[in-house]
């Protein structure tokens, strides 16, 4: 019986083996021991990296404020044109605060960062070694009369190259592609903006503003110089407009490039673009592999696909907020499991995302302990024995009385097989619509399906019927890849049902099932429930117990679970893998929760 006010819903995607219409790197598979298991936690090569570009850009940001030019370098004038050597102390820290924030992209690995900081870390060294016996320490100068500072401050760019270029094959993170080609696109535009708001502002210029007055060209020189920051140092401005307009050219030179570097470090966009033969794909293996009840929510639309290289495991996923939330355990193979894990967490990080295992057994725990992902118990999967319950839980007055009084007033239940007639789907459309109505009741998804008389067309139906022989409430049965279980997906009634109408309904669809050879029933989850009772209990965990004690008066946790105890069910622990410590757990409980109402 799965908890329609609480689960989620599913994903889709797509390549050759990976459904999802992502970038050509997304489809590349490593070999399992090329694999970083803490993909999103830099090691040892990454903090080098990352830690000696963030020194060159703090050493940068300081050297502008230490030193001062005494002499022209003569190298620097004869391969510099433009008198590039009174370059702004404003570029130089461009520079320096564009390294630091390179370095934080370096330590997730972008691969763009790679280059960008290979690029300014090489300007940088240049544009230091060119000046060297050209400037000295404003602090030391009456002290030490000859400090040849530049060619200190250019150990760390030299470095940082040095170090890029040597571990460049840890830096795989993608960036999305259609943000960097949106990127450069805007700012074209935003340059030829930009340039020609600069040129027409000095062609409209009066003399006054500056004592001289500007050809074209001149113009289009000025208002180049203003943007890139390199000035116009030759003009004074003698009016407030004047002052203004030199400050708004050096305004509009930020924006572009600020805009530009946002863009260049997104994740990899995900996007859901299944293909019928992936779908087709996964359903033959989960005939082979599937273990739960939760695996038949693995074939609905919302799903993406990643699949092994043999064709022969997968990982049914959704991606919301750079999250990829994969739907229970990898299918496959019990040997291939901890193979294609590795491959979904490498998958997941080449494309800058974190990721997470919901609603997974204790099967297969063990395996993502090793790979050092964190696990939480988020709650308890109810699964009645029916030969149990037809045999002593239906007799209990908890079952008896609704049973006895119901068929007394000439209610009923009638299993109905597909396919079912339109009459037939229509009135069921009638109720869920009625059940939609009612307060705190909507369509959700990832592990839950939606109304869908397509999919309904498909499912054995239990309809409770009044003595007119409308029907008031009814469940769909569903597969459970458990050998000898079954479960439902939709529980749903009109606005006014007797008294004990649902346990009339579910207790003559057990007898029913029972009758029909199944073994087990589940229930769904209980969310919640059990968490954080245990001695050894972790923090998080006892922290979701506590919500679970004192929020019912908003989410009714203990209702559920005490409406499913009903059924005298074993509770079957079910855990949430993530990623990330305290913060990624509430990053993925965000993401999980946009996942089930999209």
């Amino acid at each position: 019986m799965p908890d329609e006010t609480t689960q989620p819903e599913q994903s889709q995607a797509e390549p050759e083996f990976t459904s999802g219409g992502l970038t050509a790197a997304a489809r590349r598979f490593l070999k399992p021991e090329d694999i970083d298991p803490i993909g999103t936690f830099a090691d040892w090569p990454i903090w080098l990296v990352s830690g000696t570009t963030l020194l060159a850009g703090l050493i940068g940001t300081v050297q502008p404020l230490l030193v001062r030019f005494e002499k022209h370098p003569k190298l620097f004038s004869a391969l510099v044109p433009f008198e590039l050597y009174h370059l702004s102390k404003t570029v130089e820290l461009g520079f320096a605060l564009l390294l630091i924030y390179l370095s934080f992209n370096l330590w997730r690995r972008k691969r763009t960062a790679w280059w960008m900081a290979v690029l300014i870390n090489g300007l940088s060294a240049t544009l230091q070694l060119l000046r060297i016996g050209g400037e000295h320490s404003i602090w030391l100068a009456r002290k030490i009369s000859e400090i040849d500072l530049p060619s200190y401050s250019a150990v760390p760019p030299i470095l940082g190259c040095g170090f890029l270029l040597i571990l460049r094959n840890h830096f795989r993170v993608k960036s999305e592609s259609n943000s960097i080609r949106f990127a450069v696109l805007v700012s074209s535009v935003l340059i030829v903006v930009a340039i020609g708001y600069g040129t027409l502002g000095f062609w409209l210029l009066d003399k006054i503003d500056f004592g001289v007055s500007f050809s074209l060209r001149s113009c289009f020189e000025r208002a180049i110089s203003g943007i890139t920051q390199l000035g116009n140092t030759d003009l004074t401005a003698h009016t407030r407009y004047a002052r203004w307009f030199i400050e708004s050219l050096q305004v509009v030179g930020y924006i572009v490039p600020v805009f530009v570097i946002a863009s260049l470090f997104r994740p990899i966009n995900y996007q859901l673009n299944t293909h019928p033969r992936e779908r087709h794909l996964a359903e033959e293996i989960l005939n082979k592999h599937g273990r739960t009840s939760l695996d038949r929510y693995k074939l609905l639309p919302d799903k993406s696909y990643l699949f092994s290289p043999d064709r022969q495991s997968f990982v049914a996923y959704k991606t919301e907020n750079a999250i990829a939330i994969s739907l229970g355990d990898p299918v496959g193979p019990p040997e291939k499991i901890l193979e294609m894990t590795r491959q979904f967490l490498n998958y997941c990080h080449e494309n800058g995302w974190s990721c997470a295992f919901m609603q997974v057994p204790a099967e297969f725990l063990p395996i993502y302990e090793e790979l050092k992902l964190d696990v939480l118990k988020i709650g308890e999967d109810g699964v009645v024995d029916l030969a149990s319950f037809c045999n002593e839980t239906v007799n209990k007055k908890t079952f008896k009385s609704p049973i006895k009084k119901l068929e007394r007033d000439g209610y009923k239940v009638v299993q109905s097989l597909a396919p079912h007639s339109e009459e037939e789907l229509a009135e069921l459309k009638a109720v869920s619509d009625e059940w939609l109505s009612l307060p705190g009741r909507r369509e959700r998804g990832f592990s839950l399906g939606q109304f869908d008389k397509s999919e309904l067309q498909h499912d054995t139906t239990y309809n409770l019927v009044d003595p007119n022989g409308k029907i008031i409430a009814f469940a769909n049965q569903v597969r459970s890849y458990q050998p000898g279980e079954v479960t439902i997906d939709l529980m749903r009634h009109r606005v006014e049902v007797p008294n004990g109408a649902m346990d009339f309904l579910f207790a003559k669809m057990l007898l029913m099932l029972h009758q029909a050879g199944f073994t087990h029933f589940s229930l769904g989850l209980a969310a919640l429930s059990g968490v954080g009772t245990e001695s050894d209990a972790t923090l998080q965990e006892r922290a979701v117990h506590q919500i679970y004690e004192h929020m019912n008066r908003f989410f009714s946790y203990k209702g559920l679970r005490n409406y499913k105890a009903k059924f005298a069910p074993a509770w079957v622990s079910r855990y949430l893998v993530y990623e990330g410590g305290t913060p990624g757990l509430v990053r993925t409980t965000i993401a999980i929760a946009k996942a089930t109402e999209d």
